[in-house]
């Protein structure tokens, strides 16, 4: 089968498609005919080098975690999906492999696929609203009343962050771009600041929570804009972040893989308008290489760029 893979760490020059065996299904795995696969910027990054200390030196690597397919094959002790089933999962990133005509996963890293949702939209949605779960329930624990700071809140991962944190009843404030005010807005954020306003975000008052997805929000702002029981809460823990943050008890991690437990939520959620996945651009996976560097590379679009088989 046809798959992106790497042969060695570096930039979008070193991604290439290569011919591998269709991968055998193991107990407690299934083997999914991929029809979507998104991209995110957590690809890139692992193909850059930025994990090689988990990821190791063994080559070629495949590439892709977030995919929507059909169920081709089930190994023993699989409970939650039968062959022939919609579903969208991702991989463990340690393997990736999305980015192929086939994957095998556990299949705890799948759902059942909602039947409203198009593969492309589907596999929009595990990395970004994993993390967002992990950020927004889990860390700043939302709830009726709760006021919440998002920095990104227009992004893949800060609109289902803002999506999350509304069904729950807290309040939400962000800072986006200018082109994404109007749909940030809409979602239910209010006050919107631009990213320049740093020291406006304050002014509104102390917050519950304040979540940055962005890593450019300085953990000593965020930390001042806290009442004396709230949070910060990271997804991108530089050395020098993660440093500052060990000053505080209120500074919290959050990890796309602390919600895969969490998808069949997901599924529900997105099923019922919850959760709704934006897609910005749908291209044929035979464009995967080219569709990548441009999203790497800062030529992106409004919404997640998905490949479609």
């Amino acid at each position: 089968m046809k798959r992106v893979q790497y042969d060695r760490y570096g930039g979008p020059e070193k991604m290439y498609f290569g011919e591998c065996d269709v991968p055998r299904v193991g107990d407690g795995e299934v083997r999914v005919s991929v029809k979507a696969a998104a991209i995110n910027p957590f690809d890139w990054k692992l193909r850059q080098g930025a994990m090689k200390l988990v990821t190791g030196r063994r080559f070629p690597k495949a590439m892709g975690t977030d995919f929507a397919g059909l169920v081709e094959a089930a190994g023993r002790n699989v409970g939650n999906v039968t062959v022939g089933d919609e579903v969208f999962g991702t991989v463990d990133f340690k393997k990736s492999g999305a980015f192929a005509e086939a994957v095998v996963v556990k299949a705890d890293h799948v759902a059942k696929k909602p039947p409203q949702l198009s593969f492309a939209e589907a596999a929009s949605l595990p990395i970004a609203a994993m993390t967002a779960w992990a950020a927004v329930i889990d860390r700043a624990q939302a709830r009726p009343g709760a006021r919440i700071f998002i920095n990104g809140c227009s992004g893949a991962v800060g609109a289902f962050a803002v999506q999350l944190a509304i069904s729950r009843g807290a309040h939400v404030a962000g800072a986006c771009g200018p082109a994404s005010r109007d749909s940030a807005r809409a979602a239910g954020v209010a006050p919107i600041f631009a990213y320049s306003d740093s020291e406006a975000y304050a002014r509104g008052g102390t917050y519950d929570a304040v979540f940055d997805t962005l890593g450019t929000l300085d953990v000593g702002h965020g930390l001042s804009m806290l009442n004396p029981r709230g949070v910060f809460v990271d997804i991108n823990p530089t050395p020098g972040r993660l440093l500052r943050g060990m000053l505080s008890r209120r500074y919290k991690l959050a990890f796309a893989t602390m919600g895969i437990k969490r998808l069949p939520e997901i599924a529900e959620l997105a099923a019922s308008g919850t959760l709704r996945p934006a897609i910005g651009l749908e291209a044929p996976f035979t464009d995967a290489l080219s569709v990548i560097a441009d999203a790497e590379t800062g030529r992106r679009t409004s919404g997640k760029t998905v490949l479609t088989f």
